[in-house]
């Protein structure tokens, strides 16, 4: 992270179970109750530990945090998009977190969201 001057890191497909961080607080997750799926986290640089101001692990696809940065707030939304072969209530229940997350974020703060959105791109899609 140092050598390419990264501060924050966003994390899809940890498949960490629970929610929490590393005892040495580089690492915050969020990730299923009892299995090994999915799962989204941060890896945090010494700087951006220091301007942590807090983080909520919203669901297994939904962490966000906040940075005491300057002259701003900022808040980090990374997300894991459900495939298009996921369930209705699957997509449904994304989304809703993905609102939670906005509508919790103070107005003033800087918004930056990051993920894996599971995204393919042009019409050939004969090998997927």
């Amino acid at each position: 992270m140092k050598r390419f001057r990264f501060d924050v890191i966003g994390i899809s497909e940890e498949r960490w179970t629970g929610k929490g961080e590393t005892p040495s607080g580089d690492f915050i997750w969020s990730g299923e109750d009892t299995t090994h799926t999915r799962g989204v986290g941060m890896l945090l640089s010494a700087k951006a530990k220091k301007t942590l101001i807090g983080y909520n692990p919203i669901s297994s696809r939904v962490i966000t945090a906040r940075f005491n940065a300057i002259p701003f707030k900022l808040t980090v939304i990374h997300v894991y998009v459900p495939t298009s072969a996921s369930s209705d209530d699957d997509i449904e229940i994304f989304y809703d977190s993905i609102e939670h997350a906005l509508t919790q974020t103070p107005k003033k703060d800087i918004i930056i969201v990051t993920g894996d959105w599971n995204a393919k791109i042009g019409s050939d899609n004969t090998h997927w």
